[in-house]
């Protein structure tokens, strides 16, 4: 499954996690509108700086025209570097270069390259700035006005203090998931390939969990699913596909259970007997209810804001001073040189 699936990192927090994907055996292309960025990646296979980009702090429309501008070249990367027909794009929605690019490539990989695109995104902490929170809004807004979009992770840099941690329980959890058809063969049922592509080509949110054999109850996984890395589901229940590999037999996970949980899938994918428990849902709703806090911290400090903007552009010295005004000055005289010399004299 490692070589059915490929990855386009973009910016540096896509880099981040590209280059824990690239080294668990995936494909990666990296593209970053900067070069300072691109050399942190010193063991990267694949990496394509856009021409003219010197970076884009945080401004996501000066991404969207750098990419317009290298459009072709990018097209022409892709499809050289990364053949898979299932392709994810990494991208934090609040930067500039990811949060710019990466709805714009995954609709341009669905339509111009007919392949199945799905996304990786990291959704800005409460501590990051207001102007984080403004481009997360705009970039998965624009995510979801993506009809045939596959499978989107929504990692929230809230659920854990420590960044790059996240990046690798996400890769860890995500690499499991992949390789459950490499997993031992079970006589109670097994998940195929099909069957995994079929959940990660599903439109809407995705969250996996992993739960260790000696934990494994209905009651758990659910808590591991309600508690991970992702952000919080939306208030609506809405699920299509439900993947469950279980570390035990067919009365491990009760998935009526499941079902009053999250929703009613319209299809559920099951295996057993395996060392760990893995589970996957797809086709969920995107994560508005996340969405809408984070539309409120931005507007929260509006006000602060355009008073600080403005206190900055304001020019309180209109007044020009001139504190030798009112001075009299003396009358200059033009005389000869003959009255000159008769005045000294």
């Amino acid at each position: 499954m490692k070589k059915e699936i490929g990855f386009v990192a973009v910016g540096q927090a896509g880099g981040n996690i590209g280059k824990l994907l690239e080294k668990t055996g995936y494909t990666v292309l990296y593209i970053n509108t900067s070069e300072e960025d691109l050399r942190t990646l010193p063991d990267a296979a694949h990496k394509y700086h856009l021409e003219g980009g010197e970076g884009c702090n945080k401004d996501r429309a000066k991404a969207k025209k750098l990419l317009a501008r290298n459009i072709e070249k990018v097209i022409k990367e892709v499809s050289g570097k990364v053949p898979q027909n299932m392709v994810f794009t990494i991208f934090s929605a609040g930067g500039g270069t990811g949060s710019g690019i990466g709805p714009m490539l995954t609709d341009i990989l669905r339509q111009e390259l007919d392949k199945t695109a799905g996304a990786v995104t990291i959704l800005p902490g409460g501590d990051e700035s207001v102007k984080a929170h403004v481009n997360a809004w705009d970039c998965v807004r624009e995510l979801a006005d993506i009809e045939e979009i596959g499978a989107c992770f929504f990692i929230d840099n809230n659920t854990m203090r420590g960044r790059m941690k996240l990046n690798e329980v996400f890769v860890r959890l995500l690499d499991d998931f992949v390789s459950i058809p490499e997993k031992k063969a079970s006589a109670l049922g097994n998940i195929d390939r099909a069957e995994i592509k079929e959940v990660l080509s599903a439109r809407g949110a995705a969250l996996i969990s992993r739960t260790s054999r000696q934990d494994t109850t209905t009651a758990r996984v659910i808590e591991q699913l309600r508690r991970g890395i992702f952000a919080d589901l939306d208030e609506v229940k809405a699920v299509k596909y439900m993947a469950v590999l279980a570390a035990g037999s067919q009365a491990a996970i009760n998935m009526q259970a499941l079902q009053a949980e999250f929703g009613i899938a319209y299809d559920i994918f099951q295996g057993f007997e395996a060392e760990q428990t893995i589970c996957c849902l797809s086709g969920l709703r995107f994560p508005f209810s996340r969405m809408e806090k984070i539309k409120k911290k931005a507007i929260e400090n509006q006000k602060d804001i355009v008073n600080s903007l403005n206190a900055v552009s304001m020019n309180p010295m209109s007044e020009e001073l001139d504190l030798l005004a009112k001075v009299k000055k003396p009358e200059k005289k033009k005389g000869s040189s003959r009255d000159l010399l008769q005045k000294f004299l």
